[in-house]
């Protein structure tokens, strides 16, 4: 069932960032736009609120991580201004090595030696995916600054790297089994939320038109049931394991990127693929480490 619900936020999350492509509201508005749809399934399911409100620990570690999450996809939106979908989805995934990172040291989920090095062959096949992908000419109308892109790219990698430790961490310290992975997930959406919805304090929101915020609603759902995937799996198979196979998503965004929204020149399919292969098997790989 582990893998089940991985497929399930390979799929989804495999998805969540295609509107934005569709959209003409980009970078910070239209996470802007995302937060209102987050709202919206926070208030259909204000229970799980109150739930954890309850459980101050357990609330507290929910919203911080939804607050995480929530820089890291401003830093994600930014950067798919400057790059293709398939070279930004590469960076966005070096979360992956800090995942393994966190769940090695800290919750000690390699079992064995063989396990550890098949984690750590894993995360090279990644770390080259994304240097290959790098090398990729794009079409000179499709891609801005690749070094902001890429260092952009690189934050978001940081911020999906922690973002989960706060809400693994409180259940070692404080298992409750009256809190569903929904209800944790639900504050984390909400901290995801409050995030995107203090943008205009900081930056004016542009083209907020019905279809924006269609596509907004479009992306904050996918979203969603690709981190009920996520956090599904991550309980039955852990940290290190779970996140790899979600991650493997940037194999789905390569194929967006090429085939249908044409940001790197059609001669250059056999590396884009090739490098999205190669992240996928390092996926594959730490997933089935155990």
């Amino acid at each position: 069932m582990g893998y089940l619900w991985a497929l399930v936020g390979f799929g989804c999350i495999g998805s969540y960032m295609l509107p934005i492509r569709f959209s003409t509201t980009k970078g910070f508005s239209f996470f802007h736009l995302m937060g209102w749809g987050l709202l919206v399934i926070v208030l259909l399911r204000w229970n799980s609120v109150t739930l954890l409100w309850a459980h101050p620990q357990w609330f507290w570690a929910a919203l911080l991580s939804g607050v995480l999450w929530g820089l890291g996809q401003i830093a994600a939106n930014s950067a798919l201004d400057e790059i293709s979908l398939a070279k930004a989805v590469v960076y966005f995934n070096f979360n992956t090595l800090l995942n393994i990172v966190l769940g090695l040291v800290i919750f000690h989920e390699a079992a064995s030696l063989r396990s550890l090095g098949i984690l750590l062959l894993g995360a090279c096949l990644l770390s080259a995916g994304a240097l290959w992908v790098t090398m990729i000419s794009a079409a000179p109308s499709k891609e801005g600054n690749l070094k902001k892109g890429v260092w952009l790219s690189l934050l978001t990698g940081v911020f999906w790297g922690v973002y989960f430790l706060p809400i693994t961490l409180v259940r070692q310290w404080d298992a409750q089994t009256n809190i569903s992975q929904l209800d944790v997930l639900i504050v984390l959406v909400l901290g995801g939320a409050v995030t995107a919805l203090l943008i205009p304090l900081f930056h004016k929101p542009k083209n907020m038109t019905a279809a924006n915020f269609g596509l907004g609603l479009a992306s904050s759902i996918l979203w969603i049931l690709g981190m009920s995937g996520m956090l599904m799996s991550i309980q039955m198979l852990g940290l290190s394991r779970a996140v790899p196979i979600v991650n493997s998503s940037s194999l789905v965004y390569a194929a967006w990127s090429l085939f249908v929204f044409k940001e790197l020149r059609f001669s250059e399919w056999p590396k884009v693929l090739g490098s999205a292969l190669l992240a996928l098997a390092g996926g594959i790989l730490m997933a089935l480490s155990n």
